[in-house]
């Protein structure tokens, strides 16, 4: 079920205790940048390697039950099943109703997608993570 604007949620929660496990790893070169209603837009300030543009990513806390995390990166960077491994999540090829991961094949870049329902994402501390440690990696990979 979508979140209503300026709903107090879990999952909003967890957005933005994500996003302040980001700025503690001092990473001047990225940007949050509000995207209603889907949740925050990653931006590089020195622009990305993954496509052209300076949007690497972006933290969707538009739904109730999940937290979907979007990360852009080079072709060939990581595979799905790598992915899977380092998260302990499975991997899915459509919409997910639970948590999983998927890597989709653009034409001009690989696109992470990580879904973390309220199950999981109640247990999750971001500060010291996997998936900080995942987007940190993504964030070298894709941003100048």
């Amino acid at each position: 079920m979508p979140v209503k604007e300026n709903q107090h949620t879990l999952v909003v929660e967890k957005a933005k205790e994500l996003c302040s496990a980001m700025e503690l790893k001092g990473w001047a070169s990225t940007k949050f940048v509000s995207t209603p209603p889907y949740g925050l837009t990653l931006i590089s300030t020195t622009g990305c390697r993954a496509w052209f543009g300076k949007r690497w990513g972006m933290i969707c806390d538009d739904m109730d039950d999940h937290l979907k995390i979007v990360l852009d990166i080079p072709k060939g960077r990581i595979d799905a099943e790598k992915v899977s491994k380092r998260l302990q999540l499975p991997v899915v090829n459509e919409k997910a109703e639970k948590s999983s991961v998927e890597v989709i094949d653009n034409r001009d870049r690989h696109t992470i997608i990580i879904y973390l329902f309220t199950e999981e994402l109640k247990d999750t501390e971001f500060k010291n993570s996997e998936v900080t440690e995942l987007i940190s990696d993504v964030r070298r990979w894709s941003c100048l």
